[in-house]
Formats: structure tokens, C-alpha cells, sequence
């Protein structure tokens, strides 16, 4: 028989069979007055025992049994008392306590299962309860010093030992730098060579092996070789163009990447390799006047249209050449010159602000995402009609640009070869380039469309834009050939102030260009470079993204279709999150594929369909997204158990298949020849987990193939480190906006552990159109300083960032977007108290080193921020480049007060002494190093004690020295923030072992 007791109420209740009940003392008789109201007069006695527990916290009643003899005996009765604090009075009462009084021959014999007493107590000490009711209160005494003595322990171990990593338990071993540096080279973290379609029925991609395979879902999904591995990986190859009838390979590598890397954007030079498939051999792209013995450093070679003749680029002038392994070369344009002019290559303006965009992805034709950091690329700014009979190129004139120039330390140095000379110069070199600054003069663009049918007579004829632009600056953002007839392209013009974009076609035989339709930015707001419209195959309509607002004050990315004839607009697209990009438009089922955010999840990206307003339905057809539920699906598919490896792991540690939330990429889906034939799509998942990639059907939307899983292959080197947690939340700002925050939790966090106080590193971006918090997969710097230091690492997208308002930012830098940084981090560390607020620091490269200056030159403003690193900084606006700055500046000479405002220089005077460290390498192009070396001088001449360092021919990316610069950071923020060092964890270590020998 048992018991329940509820000490709050001060109650204890028999089971409903008893009939004895004890309630509060104060709201019952006595209970030796009470008679027992039970039919069965010969139950007797029964003997009592609490059983009490101490936690960490204190002393708690957990349970109390009461355990029943069945004792016959005469009717002598005598009390035995539970007493549980209180004092006794006189008639039996136990005030604040829990008295029960039974009838027994005599005092009973305390039986408790739990520590093995029995009932006659042979096997353990008997406790009795005798008529003397008087407290022992020697035992009581002993035991409040035993208790004493342990918290003293307790408290005295955690105040030696402190909070160290030995009191915890994680699994795996923490990150090494040398070893974080590996894993960042590795094929693990890096981009995968990206996929495409072919045909309706043939998809190339990179196998788990390393090749470079073809699958052809009309034979059952067989999989065939192009190119092996062993090629792939000896060439180092980082882009490929397949030719239409897959008899060649276009591949794309360099020998000396680090070199081209120190090397300004627009010098970017690659060697070019063609691979004969059914020969299976290498054939070397190189001019006819060329050395044979000597492979060719490039611009950019291409397959023109759908043919197997190719477009070279070569010291910015134009080359044809009819076939892989004809020898002569016809040259297309005379006018280039190095620095200056430049033909089907942007000039560093355009290529380094990301404004020339390719026209949509060909059948064929695989490139990496546009200007990626990463990636060995050079873009194009040339277009081929499908027949390869006509070429649309751009040319761009640099003469009138200002000239930047920067010092060269390499011995003997070459920019075209980068071969060294015979010895070093007595004084380093210089380099130049055209660098455009607000207000200054811009580069000029022009269009030009060839036929080159005809090779013996070239006509080029320019493509003029449309009225609305002459006489004014301009930039050309994309451009490419409508429909079959070679007889109309489109070209998209956006003007200096980047808040009118026109989309034009241009017509033969005299191309000057139409307005078809005109964007305008809405109030107190720019326009972004979006890709190039995506027309139907009549070209009388086209789908394209642009700001839509949604609400009072927010605007969002959605797609709009525009009917060239009738003028007639339609969003398709709605709700609060952005399109991130138009993957197909499948014409026979009006059915448009597009990238998104879900709504209040910006940080994830999502397949969705919609229908276009081209079919007679009149319904109107909202988006729906295919992989937000996508889990059932994949669930009952069965290639889902068959070919996907599961892998023995649980919690955030393994992410599987159905729980993918980022899409990077869908090339095409096919279209549908006729209704017994299946359209398929292709799924590229790269995160929370390790990226894989799947073919669906786009009716069933099933798994019908999986075309790579990193899982198998790549989980085994990161399941022995520790690796931190990460946790998505959003937080409010000013003005009705929410801030997206990250955190990269440390291994050793626990969420019971309340006490803990943790380091706090924050990594800041800011810059407009930016965006730091994703689900995307990847091993950074945060995820090592998280694993080896034990930090909270956090990362924040606050007004400005994409997704968020622009308005915030108009007109004015350095203002909102830094005193969000404060206001988002004064909230976190006032919410979770694990957070150490006496030890948070911040860095940021680029826009986010500008950030971390002018967060620290808030001065006595911000009491949140101990220290900081700049990286590569903007600092002065006036600068900087043209295209960027004035499109939320303006130009200087209109809003002048705004540059002052937004110059961090002005700031250092408020930057605490030894709170910071500018790291700036000398050839940077991107925030050339005047910018670091004018925010060094500000702080000198302030008095202000800081810590630089300059890396001599080194880029904004600082890529030939970057473990070096890592490790000056992690060193920095060791000192600034107090952080665990591996010399500080093997003193404590050898403490411990000292302290355990005394």
C-alpha cells in the first residue's frame, strides 16, 4: 500500500482502499480521538518511512511509501509519530509537520525496500521510533555539518577548477586551425562543379567519385563517364562547357591560382583545355600564333551557340575559331587595349560590382553562380544566337576613368605571365588600373551585334539604347538574342543613379532599341541588378523580378509578366519574402519554377510554382512551395531507403534527407514532349546538412534518382571534432523591423547549464543586399573559433541586408545599420544570461570592417563592444567606387554631408586605445589600401594605440596569406576577450594532476 504527499499543501492521502486518512493538522481532530472507520477491525498497525533526496538545489520531499504489517496482537495502543520539522504539543499535534497515529502493541521497526532494511532488520541498522518523543538533536547537528562540509566541497572545487572544459562532456575533439584550414580547402566545404541540362532526356553532373558524368533519364536513368576524376582533379578544373552533341568538353583550369588571385579582377587569365570523349584526349586552347610548346593563358573561351566552333578572348579583343581542332583563328575585333579597352570582357567596374549579368543559363552551357569569391572565372559580357551565325558583344572604354595606383613588391613581376624575373628591383614595382570614384568620370559601355556568317566581309552594327538614356550616363546590366530568326535582342539599361531600368528590344537591320517596359524604384529606395528577363519562345512576353510592395513600408522581390504588346502587367508572386531567383518557365503546362525565402524564414531558400496568366483559366492560382513539406513525400519514396545512406547519428549532429532547407541551384526543367512522358527536376540541397543532390519527377515531385550524397563520404571527417550548435531566432528593432540572428553555439553549452557565462564573438557584414544568416551548410571561421575556443559566435542581418528595408539606409551609411549592431546585442546578452557581457567583441571584412570601425567609434555611446578587427576596411566613401556608393549617396556634389557623416575616419578619435586591429592587404582593388592607411593615420594622429598589419600583394580576400591572418585574429581576440588558449588548457591540466598528487 501506498502514499502520496504534496508537501506545498501539507497533505498525505492514503490509497482510496484505506480508509485512514491524515490531512492538515490544523483542519482535522486529533487522530488519537479519531476512530478508524473500516469494517476490518483487525487491521492494526502500520509502519511509516519518508524517503528524502538532496539535489544540487536543496532538500526536497521525492516520495514516501508506507509499508503495512499485519500484526495481531492485544489492543494496547501507543503512537507512532512521522515528524517532518514542527515541535510536539501536548495533545499529539505536530504543528507544519505530518503526524500519524496508529494502533500497535508496541513501537514498530522502520522496514524501507529502497535501502534494503526487512522487516525483523538482521540485514541492515534498525530504526526505531520509541515512546520518547524527544528530538536527537545530536544527529541533527552531525548532519547539518555533513551537509556543510559538502557545499563548502562543492563551492571550493568550482572556485579551483573554475569553469573548464573537464567539468563538461562534448563529443569529439576540438577544431585545430591547421586543421580548419584543411577542411576549408577541402572538396567539403568548396562548390561542387555545377550541373546542367542538355537535352530534354540528358543531365551532366559531378558524381560522389569526382567525375564528370551524363544521365539519361529516358534509359532507365543510366549513368555514363565524360570525363573521369583522375582528369578532373590533375587539371585542376574549376568550370566546363559541354558542346550540344557532347562530342567535346571545354575545360577551364589554372596552374598558378594563387598568383591570379593577387592579381586585379580583370586580368583574371585561365588556360583552356578541350576533351575529345570518344578519343579520350586533351586538346590545348591556344592562338595560332601562339608557341605550340607553351600553353596559352586566356580571357575566356566559349562554345559558340549550340555549335562546336568557339569564341576566344585574348588581350581584350575577340577571336573565332571554327572547330576544336582547326588551328586557324579569325579575329573579330581590332580595338582592344590593355587597361583601356576592353571587348566581350567587362572592365573592372562592371566585373568587380557584379553589373554585367549573363543571359540565362544555355542547354550546354554550365557556369558557376555569378562572380562567386571563390572561383577561378571570368565572366563574359558577349552573347551567341543559338545557330552561332550572329555575336552580340559589348565594348567598354575606360580612357577618361581616373587611375589608381598600388605597389608591387614581387621580384620581377608580371602581370600578363606572372613569371619573375632574373632578380629583385632595387625599389618595389607599380601597378595601375582605371578605378572610377563618386562623381568621377564612368567607364562607357556600347553594344555591338556581328554576323559572322560571313567571315570575309565582318559587319559590326551597334545596338543604340532607347531615347529615354541619351545624353546621359548609363550602365548596361544584361542583354541576349530573342527567339530563332536571329533578328531581335534585348538589352536591359539601367542609369547612373540606378533607380530607372529599362528593358529594351533592339531590332535588325538598324538595332536601335524600343522601350518595352520601364522600372522605377519607389520611394527612398534603389534598384538592385536582377538577371536577365526570361522571355517566351514568341518573345512577345517575358517574366522578370522587381520590388513589389506588400503592405505600408515593406517592398520584396517577386516576379512580374510582362506582355510586350498589350503593356500589360502582372505580379505573380506575393507575400512578405523575397525571390531569389527564376529557374523555368515550362510554357506547355504554364508553369514557372522560382527560388524563394519562406515567409518569416529568410535564412532558407525553397522550391515554388506558380502558374503564368498565359492560359485561359481565369482563376487566379497561388504559389505553392514544393520543398517546404517535401518530407512525405521523399518518405515514401523508395530510392529514398534504397540508395541514401543512413547514417548512425542523432539530434543537429545529422541532418537528413527530408529536413534539406536550402536550395542552391535548379538549371531546367524539361519540358514535356507528350503526356506519357514525365518532366524531371533537379535538386540541389546544401543545407542545414552536407549537400546532396536529387533528380524528382515534377508531377509526383518523388525522388527518382539521387545524383550525389557528401553524407558517407564526408561525415566521418567531421564527426570526431566538436562542432557547435547553431540557432536561429529574430529580434526587434526599431521602427516594426526584426533582425535575423544566428548563434554557433560551443560544444561544451548546455541549456541547463543557467550559470555558464560565455565569450562572445560577433561576425558583422552590413552591407546592403547582403545576407549573413542561412541555412546553408558550411565550415568558417565562426564554426572554428566556436569549436576551439569555446565562443559564442553570432551573425546578424539588421536593416539594410536583403530582405530587410532599404529605406532605413537611403542616403546616409554608417547610421541604422551600426547602432543596429548595439541595439541587437544589448537585447541578446539582456535574454540569455550565458552570455558574458564583460568580454564581446565583433570583426567584419570589407562593408563589415567599415562596420566594427564605426561600432567601436561610438565611443562612451556603447558600453557593449570590448574590442574589434577591420579587414580589408571602407573607411572614406568618396573612395570607393562610383557604382555602388551613389546609388544610395548620390553623388557628392548633391548630398556632400552625408559622405562627411559616413567617413569612419571621423570616428577615430572615439576608438578605445588597444581595442583595435586593421589588417589591410596592399593590393586590394576592391577597398584599395588608401582606405586602411587613412583610417591608420586618423588614429595616430588621435593618439589612439591600435594594431596593424599590411600584407604585401595580397587582394581584398588576402587569399595567399590567409591562415596567417586567421591566426592573428584568433590570437588578438585570446588576449582582448580572455579566451581558452591551448597553453591556458594544458596549465590547468598539469595544475589538476599537481593538486590530485598533494
Amino acid at each position: 500500500m501506498h502514499a502520496n504527499v504534496h508537501a506545498d499543501r501539507n497533505e498525505w492521502r492514503l490509497p482510496p482502499d484505506d480508509t485512514l486518512q491524515v490531512g492538515d493538522t490544523k483542519a482535522k481532530k486529533e487522530v488519537g480521538d479519531e476512530e478508524v472507520s473500516t469494517p476490518d477491525r483487525e487491521r492494526r498497525d502500520a509502519t511509516a518511512l519518508c524517503i528524502f533526496t538532496i539535489s544540487s538545489r536543496g532538500m526536497s520531499v521525492k516520495h514516501i511509501e508506507v509499508a503495512h504489517s499485519h500484526a495481531r496482537g492485544n489492543s494496547d495502543s501507543e503512537f507512532i509519530e512521522l515528524l517532518h520539522g514542527g515541535e510536539k504539543t501536548g495533545n499529539n499535534k505536530q504543528e507544519g509537520g505530518v503526524k500519524a497515529t496508529l494502533n500497535s502493541e508496541r513501537h514498530r521497526k522502520i522496514s524501507c525496500r529502497q535501502c534494503g532494511i526487512t522487516h525483523d532488520g538482521k540485514k541492515c541498522e534498525e530504526l526505531a521510533l520509541h515512546e520518547d518523543e524527544g528530538h536527537n538533536w545530536w544527529s541533527i547537528i552531525f548532519s547539518l555539518l555533513v551537509i556543510g562540509l559538502v557545499i563548502s566541497g562543492i563551492v571550493a572545487a568550482i572556485f579551483l577548477v573554475g569553469y573548464v572544459d573537464e567539468l563538461l562532456y562534448w563529443h569529439g575533439q576540438r577544431m585545430q586551425l591547421n586543421e580548419f584550414m584543411q577542411i576549408s580547402q577541402d572538396e567539403l566545404t568548396t562548390s561542387r562543379l555545377p550541373s546542367s541540362w542538355i537535352s530534354s532526356t540528358h543531365f551532366v553532373f559531378q558524381a560522389d567519385d569526382g567525375s564528370l558524368s551524363i544521365l539519361d533519364t529516358s534509359k532507365n536513368f543510366s549513368i555514363t563517364i565524360l570525363v573521369t576524376n583522375n582528369i578532373l582533379k590533375q587539371n585542376d578544373v574549376r568550370s566546363y562547357q559541354c558542346s550540344k552533341d557532347l562530342s567535346y568538353v571545354l575545360l577551364q583550369y589554372d596552374l598558378e591560382p594563387i598568383f591570379l588571385f593577387q592579381v586585379f579582377r580583370q586580368s583574371f587569365t585561365s588556360h583552356y583545355a578541350i576533351y575529345d570523349v570518344s578519343k579520350d584526349r586533351k586538346i590545348p586552347v591556344r592562338l595560332e600564333s601562339s608557341p605550340r610548346a607553351r600553353e596559352e593563358t586566356l580571357q575566356f573561351v566559349g562554345w559558340l551557340g549550340d555549335t562546336t566552333s568557339l569564341l576566344i578572348v585574348f588581350n581584350n579583343d575577340i577571336y573565332y575559331r571554327s572547330s576544336p581542332t582547326d588551328e586557324t583563328d579569325v579575329r573579330i575585333t581590332y580595338t582592344g587595349q590593355p587597361d583601356i579597352v576592353y571587348n566581350g570582357i567587362p572592365d573592372w567596374l562592371y566585373q568587380g560590382n557584379y553589373i554585367v549579368i549573363s543571359q540565362p543559363q544555355k542547354c550546354g552551357i554550365v557556369k558557376h553562380p555569378q562572380f562567386p569569391k571563390d572561383v577561378l572565372q571570368s565572366p563574359e559580357a558577349l552573347w551567341s544566337s543559338h545557330d552561332g551565325t550572329h555575336l552580340l558583344y559589348a565594348t567598354f572604354n575606360d580612357s577618361e576613368v581616373g587611375i589608381l595606383n598600388f605597389p608591387w613588391f614581387q621580384t620581377g613581376s608580371s602581370l600578363a605571365t606572372g613569371k619573375t624575373g632574373q632578380g629583385p628591383p632595387s625599389f618595389p614595382d607599380s601597378r595601375t588600373v582605371r578605378y572610377p570614384t563618386p562623381g568621377s568620370m564612368n567607364p562607357t559601355v556600347q553594344l555591338w551585334v556581328v554576323d559572322i556568317s560571313n567571315l570575309t566581309n565582318l559587319e559590326h552594327h551597334r545596338v543604340m539604347p532607347p531615347k529615354a538614356l541619351v545624353g546621359q550616363d548609363y550602365y548596361l546590366t544584361s542583354a541576349g538574342w530573342i527567339g530563332q530568326k536571329n533578328t531581335q535582342v534585348s538589352v536591359v539599361w539601367i542609369n547612373r543613379a540606378q533607380n530607372l531600368s529599362i528593358v529594351s528590344a533592339c531590332l535588325a537591320p538598324n538595332w536601335t532599341c524600343i522601350e518595352t517596359h520601364a522600372e522605377r524604384a519607389l520611394e527612398k529606395a534603389w534598384l538592385d541588378i536582377q538577371e536577365h528577363p526570361m522571355f517566351s519562345p514568341d518573345g512577345d512576353s517575358f517574366l522578370m523580378l522587381a520590388p513589389v510592395k506588400e503592405g505600408s513600408r515593406e517592398t520584396y522581390t517577386h516576379i512580374k509578366h510582362v506582355t510586350v504588346t498589350q503593356q500589360h502587367i502582372a505580379v505573380l508572386s506575393h507575400g512578405k519574402h523575397e525571390v531569389s531567383k527564376i529557374l523555368s518557365w515550362d510554357t506547355v503546362s504554364h508553369k514557372i519554377y522560382y527560388l524563394a525565402t519562406e515567409e518569416n524564414k529568410p535564412g532558407q531558400r525553397h522550391l515554388y510554382v506558380v502558374r503564368d496568366p498565359s492560359t485561359d483559366d481565369p482563376r487566379r492560382v497561388e504559389s505553392h512551395c514544393i520543398t517546404c513539406d517535401l518530407g512525405d513525400v521523399l518518405w515514401s519514396s523508395r530510392f529514398f531507403v534504397r540508395e541514401l545512406h543512413p547514417l548512425q547519428c542523432s539530434g543537429s549532429r545529422c541532418v537528413a534527407f527530408v529536413q534539406c532547407k536550402t536550395i542552391q541551384l535548379i538549371d531546367k526543367v524539361s519540358p514535356r514532349s507528350d503526356s506519357s512522358n514525365s518532366s524531371f527536376y533537379v535538386l540541389h540541397c546544401e543545407g542545414p546538412g552536407l549537400p546532396l543532390a536529387a533528380m524528382h519527377n515534377a508531377i509526383t515531385h518523388k525522388v527518382a534518382q539521387i545524383l550525389y550524397d557528401m553524407r558517407p563520404k564526408k561525415w566521418p571527417t567531421l564527426e570526431k571534432y566538436a562542432m557547435p550548435k547553431k540557432k536561429s531566432f529574430e529580434v526587434p528593432l526599431p521602427q516594426g523591423s526584426r533582425a535575423q540572428v544566428q548563434l554557433l553555439l560551443p560544444p561544451s553549452w548546455r541549456e541547463e547549464l543557467r550559470d555558464a557565462a560565455y565569450p562572445v564573438l560577433v561576425e558583422v557584414n552590413g552591407r546592403p543586399g547582403s545576407k549573413s544568416v542561412t541555412e546553408q551548410f558550411k565550415v568558417d571561421w565562426g564554426t572554428y573559433m566556436s569549436s576551439h575556443c569555446d565562443v559564442v559566435y553570432v551573425k546578424l542581418d539588421v536593416r539594410g541586408a536583403r530582405g530587410q528595408s532599404d529605406r532605413a539606409i537611403y542616403r546616409q551609411l554608417g547610421g541604422v545599420e551600426v547602432q543596429d549592431q548595439v541595439t541587437v546585442l544589448e537585447h541578446l546578452l539582456e535574454k540569455h544570461k550565458y552570455l558574458d557581457k564583460t568580454r564581446v567583441g565583433l570583426w567584419g571584412w570589407g562593408y563589415g570592417g567599415y562596420v566594427t570601425a564605426m561600432v567601436l567609434g561610438l565611443g562612451n555611446q556603447q558600453k557593449v563592444f570590448k574590442c574589434g578587427i577591420a579587414v580589408s576596411p571602407i573607411t572614406d566613401w568618396l573612395y570607393y567606387n562610383s557604382a555602388f556608393t551613389e546609388k544610395i549617396l548620390g553623388l557628392p556634389t548633391e548630398n556632400f554631408k552625408a559622405y562627411v557623416e559616413a567617413d569612419a575616419t571621423q570616428r577615430a578619435k572615439n576608438i578605445p586605445k588597444k581595442s583595435f586591429f586593421l589588417m589591410h592587404g596592399l593590393a586590394d582593388l576592391t577597398a584599395p589600401y588608401q582606405h586602411g592607411v587613412a583610417l591608420a593615420r586618423a588614429l595616430t594622429k588621435e593618439n589612439v594605440l591600435f594594431r596593424y598589419q599590411s600584407y604585401a600583394d595580397e587582394g581584398h580576400e588576402l587569399k595567399g596569406v590567409r591562415q596567417h591572418v586567421y591566426l592573428s585574429m584568433q590570437t588578438f581576440f585570446e588576449e582582448c576577450l580572455n579566451l581558452d588558449t591551448d597553453e591556458k588548457m594544458k596549465e590547468r591540466e598539469d595544475a589538476k594532476k599537481e593538486e590530485a598528487k598533494k
